[in-house]
């Protein structure tokens, strides 16, 4: 890893460490509750689906999914350990799956296939962007939908941030996967300038992974 890029497992362990125990996580004003995306994100997977949320963080998507769609299986994964701990006894009665996994390097160890991926919120803070990818499509199942989130090209000045994305980035990596590409804008004064995308993975074998 570049020794300049903060987004190890020991940084975010520290970083939602602090979250939890500050009580910011459950004091129902949390910074990483992102309204409007994760309704959106919600209204895009079917009740009963099994879905993976990558890099899910303090469970917050995780949760919201389960309350609202009761007959989903979700299974949450992030390489912070000290968080999935807490998600673990949050969510016991709901019934959120959630593991410790380092999704740089780990995420095929996730036995698949899911019906939804997502990735929220980390496609910013990763130095290998289309391994993790192709890695999340690797679990989805044949016309599985895929659904990523992250700010618009520098909307978010932030030191966690490694590499900025557009519509034509976010376009060429999902590409290879599926025949249509769909976006959606989540612009000031609620948030900062944000994107979702979202696709079904294509089922013919001609249009499943690029080359390594």
């Amino acid at each position: 890893m570049n020794p300049t890029n903060l987004n190890t497992a020991n940084y975010w362990d520290q970083v939602y460490r602090q979250e939890w125990e500050s009580g910011s996580v459950l004091g129902g004003n949390y910074h990483r509750d992102y309204g409007p995306i994760h309704e959106a994100v919600i209204g895009l997977i079917p009740d009963g689906s099994r879905v993976l949320d990558v890099a899910c963080g303090a469970g917050l998507l995780c949760r919201k999914i389960k309350q609202s769609l009761p007959n989903t299986r979700v299974v949450g994964v992030d390489f912070a350990e000290y968080t999935i701990r807490q998600n673990q006894e949050r969510d016991r009665e709901l019934g959120v799956d959630y593991r410790c996994v380092d999704i740089r390097n780990c995420l095929s160890s996730v036995e698949g296939p899911f019906d939804v991926i997502t990735m929220c919120e980390i496609l910013e803070h990763l130095e290998e962007p289309q391994a993790v990818v192709a890695d999340a499509f690797r679990l989805l199942r044949k016309d599985g939908r895929f659904i990523l989130t992250c700010p618009h090209d520098d909307a978010i000045p932030d030191p966690e941030h490694i590499r900025c994305w557009g519509h034509d980035e976010l376009f060429h990596l999902l590409a290879p996967y599926g025949q249509t590409i769909s976006l959606m804008h989540f612009p000031p004064p609620y948030f900062h300038i944000w994107m979702l995308a979202y696709l079904n993975k294509a089922g013919s074998e001609s249009a499943e992974q690029p080359p390594e």
